[in-house]
């Protein structure tokens, strides 16, 4: 069955700091399955200076994610 979840992401910004960017997704999986196979399958970076690990998706650099709705 098809549900509504919103997720959460936790992106930096240009100067470092962390935004939160939310959207509703349509899924039969869970939320966790759905971060997974969208951002985790990607190839992780690294900023240079700070060293955190982000994710690249869409233009937005992922740290980490929420769920709600599940």
């Amino acid at each position: 069955m098809e549900k509504i979840v919103i997720i959460t992401l936790f992106t930096l910004t240009f100067t470092g700091k962390i935004e939160m960017t939310s959207f509703e997704v349509v899924s039969k999986e869970s939320c966790a399955s759905w971060y997974h196979h969208n951002i985790k399958s990607l190839p992780p970076k690294k900023r240079p200076v700070s060293g955190r690990t982000y994710y690249e998706y869409k233009g937005l650099q992922v740290v980490d994610y929420r769920c709600s709705g599940h």
